[in-house]
C-alpha cells in the first residue's frame, strides 16, 4: 500500500493534468462533469450534431488517451505515471461493482460457454501467432488479453503482472483502442446483415467488442440505426462475463510468465497474490450480497461506485497517454496491428459461427 500514499509535490502537476484531461473528455463526449455528473451540454447535441455524435461514440476513455498522447511536457511525467498505475488499480477494484449477480444471471448458458471458449481461444491464438511472427511474448499476451477480455483496462491490469515492456504496453493500448472504435460501427452492422436474432446479436456484440464503452454505443446503434430491439442489458451481461474472467486470466498469465522466465532457475520466486485483483473479487461479492439483502441501497451504491470507477479509469487513461513515447508507440503499433487485427477477425468469425449454431 505504500505506493498509493507515496505522493510528492512533483507528482501533483501530472495528476492534476490527468484530472483536467479526463474532465475535458467527459464534457466533449458526454456533456457531463465526469461519469453521471452534472450536465453542462445539452444531451440533444450528441444526437443531432455529427461532430459530438462521433465524440460520443469514441467515448471519454479513448479520448483521454488521445489527448494525453499529444502532451509531452516532462514535468507531468511522474504524476502521469502514478495515475496510470495506482489510480488505474483503484478503478479496476471499483469495476468489480459492475460484475454483480443480477447482471450475470441474464446470460444464457450457451452464450456463457461460447463467450468463455472464444476468450480462451483468442488469448491462445494471439500468443501462438505472436511466437510464429517473432513478436515479443508480452506484447502477444496483451493483444490476446485486450481482445479477449475488456480492452485497455485488461491490458493495463495484466501488463505489470507479466512485466511487459512499456513501449509494448502503450502500443497494444493504442491498437486495441483503434479496433474497438472500428468495431462499434462494424459489429452491430454485421449482426443485422447476417440475420442474427436479438439473443444472438447480444452474444455477438457482448463477446466481440473490447471496452465497456464500446458495447453500449454498439447496442444503441443496433437498436436505433439498424432497427433492432433493445438488447443493451443482455449485451452488458455477456460483456461482464468477460470482465469477470479478468482475475483468472491475469493470475494465469502471471503464473505462466513467472514459470517460463525462471524455468532454469534453481530457486523460483514465490507467486505473490495481487491485492487489487483480490479486491476486485471482494467488491463484486459485497455489492452482489447487498443487492440481495437491500436492492434499493445496493443499486444506489452500485451506481455511485460504477460512476467513480469510470471517472477514475478515464483519469488513469490520461496518465497512460501522457506517459507514452509517441514515436516508439507508433513504431511498435505498426508491427502489432496485423497481429491484433488477425486475432480479432478470427475471434469475430468463430464467435459468429458458434452463435449461429448454439444460441
Amino acid at each position: 500500500m505504500k505506493g498509493y500514499y507515496a505522493l510528492s509535490s512533483k507528482q501533483l502537476p501530472g495528476i492534476i493534468a490527468c484530472v483536467v484531461i479526463a474532465l475535458t473528455s467527459y464534457i466533449l463526449t458526454r456533456g457531463t462533469i465526469f461519469e453521471n455528473g452534472p450536465r453542462i451540454l445539452d444531451s440533444d447535441l450528441f444526437i443531432n450534431n455529427p461532430v459530438f455524435s462521433l465524440l460520443y461514440k469514441i467515448g471519454p476513455i479513448v479520448l483521454a488517451l488521445i489527448i494525453g498522447i499529444f502532451i509531452t511536457w516532462k514535468p507531468l511525467a511522474t504524476g502521469a505515471s502514478y495515475s496510470g498505475s495506482y489510480i488505474l488499480k483503484i478503478a479496476i477494484v471499483l469495476m468489480g461493482a459492475r460484475v454483480t449477480v443480477d447482471v450475470l444471471s441474464k446470460a444464457s448458458l450457451p452464450g456463457l460457454l461460447i463467450i468463455i471458449f472464444v476468450m480462451v481461444l483468442t488469448i491462445w491464438l494471439a500468443i501462438f501467432l505472436g511466437r510464429r511472427w517473432s513478436i515479443d511474448k508480452d506484447a502477444s499476451a496483451l493483444v490476446g488479453t485486450g481482445n479477449g477480455i475488456c480492452g485497455v483496462s485488461a491490458c493495463l491490469s495484466v501488463a505489470p503482472l507479466i512485466k511487459a515492456k512499456p513501449h509494448n504496453t502503450y502500443a497494444v493500448v493504442g491498437v486495441i483502442s483503434l479496433l474497438g472504435l472500428i468495431g462499434v460501427f462494424i459489429i452491430p452492422y454485421l449482426s443485422v446483415i447476417c440475420g442474427l436474432s436479438s439473443a444472438q446479436a447480444a452474444v455477438f456484440i457482448g463477446g466481440s467488442l473490447h471496452e465497456l464503452g464500446n458495447v453500449i454505443p454498439a447496442a444503441d446503434l443496433y437498436q436505433y440505426a439498424f432497427g433492432g430491439q433493445d438488447i443493451a442489458g443482455l449485451v452488458l451481461a455477456y460483456k461482464m462475463i468477460r470482465v469477470a474472467m479478468l482475475v483468472v486470466v491475469a493470475s494465469s498469465l502471471e503464473t505462466w510468465f513467472l514459470r517460463t522466465e525462471s524455468a532454469y532457475d534453481e530457486e523460483r520466486k514465490p507467486l505473490k497474490p495481487q491485492g487489487f485483483l483480490i479486491a476486485f473479487v471482494v467488491m463484486a461479492l459485497l455489492v452482489s450480497a447487498l443487492l440481495i439483502v437491500s436492492p434499493s441501497i445496493g443499486n444506489e451504491l452500485k451506481s455511485i461506485l460504477v460512476s467513480i470507477s469510470a471517472s477514475m479509469l478515464t483519469t488513469a487513461m490520461a496518465g497512460v497517454g501522457l506517459s507514452m513515447d509517441l514515436r516508439s508507440t507508433v513504431k511498435v503499433g505498426r508491427a502489432l496491428l496485423p497481429l491484433a487485427s488477425m486475432v480479432w477477425l478470427i475471434q469475430i468469425a468463430v464467435l459468429l459461427g458458434l452463435t449461429f449454431l448454439l444460441v
